[in-house]
């Protein structure tokens, strides 16, 4: 089947038009975003990957979900078991090869008289500008005018939304087992697609997360790492890259799978970190304008604070950054890690006496779990085997004990948690 360089649309603004294709068009002219993926990750090795694809695989990881995730697996590998990391599908990729692959074949496919499926129009982006021409249509009670566009000049294109759609056409029109006479009728199926072309990839970014996020429940550390706007998350990236500590950018807490892979807190708990810095512990945990707000925010200042202060943490302990995911330590419980944290506000602030009262309340304090820490960061427990443990706690419930624990030593709290008696 021929597939045009030029299509008319409804232009819509400078960078964007709207048009009705066969849905092979949607196949041929962009990009599948499994490959995109998985040029994603050879790009990181260094291996060599076709240069359109090298262009649009960093775009579309700010984009989209992905189909597969970090796991691990155990090997017999001579004689020994031995736990390996593989990737793994996510359900989007099992979804797509699964249930919306029959839908299309079964439903969508097929005539109105033998069932109705509709199919939801594609979001399409290119990163140039499509060459575009007036059309001199005209349609009464339209408003938006007719252009013709041209991209014989680009590759192909990324999708921001309906990639799972168009990889199960990819793999339906792959699949030898289907008959040709009913991939013909899928692949000629009118689809809308939305076009965006020649825009910054910040806002293609955007984009996805208005159309994936916005009236759809996604869960909040989805969420987190894909907006390109959430000011602190990548200023929480930055730090933890900087000092070489793996965050998890999936779950509610920290699984074992995270721990095998290297991963010692979950993006969003970090983020609680590094905000503490600025606007306080409390309000570190509290989702309101305040604490989402970024105003006035000094983020080069920050940066310097978090890495500082973050740094001479994690060298205080003798296990480095691992401290995170210690269940011997207190530090693992987000109150105390957050209370903790929050005290880089010297760094950020320039104050020299709060550095040195930081610097104090690091060496004063016995962060190994014991009684003492009971109802401070969470729950210290003593099992049958005598040994001691700590829940994580609520962190709402727990933080301003664990503040004023910290930072006022002449407390009871305070006395308790340094080994000093209460007299």
């Amino acid at each position: 089947m021929f597939i045009p360089k030029k299509i008319t649309g409804i232009r819509r603004s400078e960078f964007h038009f709207t048009t009705v294709v066969p849905f092979s068009w949607v196949l041929e002219n962009h990009v599948s975003g499994l490959v995109l993926e998985d040029a994603m990750r050879d790009m990181q090795e260094d291996k060599s990957v076709d240069p359109r694809v090298a262009e649009l695989a960093p775009i579309r990881s700010r984009m989209q979900r992905p189909f597969l995730r970090d796991g691990i697996e155990k090997r017999s590998i001579g004689g020994k078991s031995v736990v390996v990391p593989v990737k793994t599908p996510t359900s989007k990729l099992v979804n797509t090869k699964g249930s919306l692959r029959d839908y299309l074949l079964q439903q969508f496919a097929v005539s109105p008289e033998e069932a109705f499926g509709v199919l939801p129009g594609f979001v399409s982006f290119w990163p140039e500008r499509l060459l575009e021409q007036e059309a001199n249509v005209s349609v009464e009670g339209l408003l938006s005018p007719w252009a013709t566009y041209e991209f014989q000049h680009a590759g192909r294109g990324a999708l921001a939304d309906g990639e799972c759609r168009h990889l199960a056409g990819v793999l339906i029109n792959a699949d030898p087992k289907v008959p040709s006479a009913l991939k013909d009728k899928l692949l000629n199926r009118p689809v809308t697609v939305e076009v965006y072309h020649g825009i910054p990839t910040d806002h293609a970014a955007k984009m996805f997360v208005d159309l994936n996020c916005e009236g759809t429940k996604v869960d909040t550390i989805t969420r987190a790492n894909i907006d390109p706007r959430n000011k602190w998350i990548t200023a929480t990236k930055a730090i933890f890259e900087e000092l070489g500590i793996k965050y998890a950018t999936t779950g509610r807490q920290l699984t074992t799978a995270h721990r095998e892979l290297g991963q010692l807190i979950l993006l969003t708990h970090a983020e609680q970190m590094v905000k503490s810095i600025v606007i306080g512990a409390y309000q570190a945990f509290v989702k309101n304008k305040r604490g989402d707000s970024w105003d006035g925010v000094d983020f080069e200042r920050l940066h310097y604070a978090g890495v500082t202060w973050f740094r001479e943490i994690f060298t205080h302990f003798k296990e480095g950054p691992e401290v995170l995911a210690d269940k011997s330590r207190v530090i693992r419980t987000i109150a105390v890690r957050v209370a903790l944290a929050s005290l880089g506000g010297a760094f950020y602030h320039d104050d020299k006496a709060a550095i040195e009262e930081a610097r104090r309340v690091l060496r004063e304090v016995n962060w190994t779990v014991s009684e003492a820490w009971n109802g401070i960061g969470g729950k210290v427990v003593v099992n049958e085997n005598n040994v001691i443990a700590m829940s994580a706690g609520s962190g709402k419930e727990s933080i301003t004990k664990a503040v004023q624990a910290l930072t006022k030593p002449e407390t009871k709290a305070g006395r308790a948690i340094r080994g000093r008696s209460a007299d």
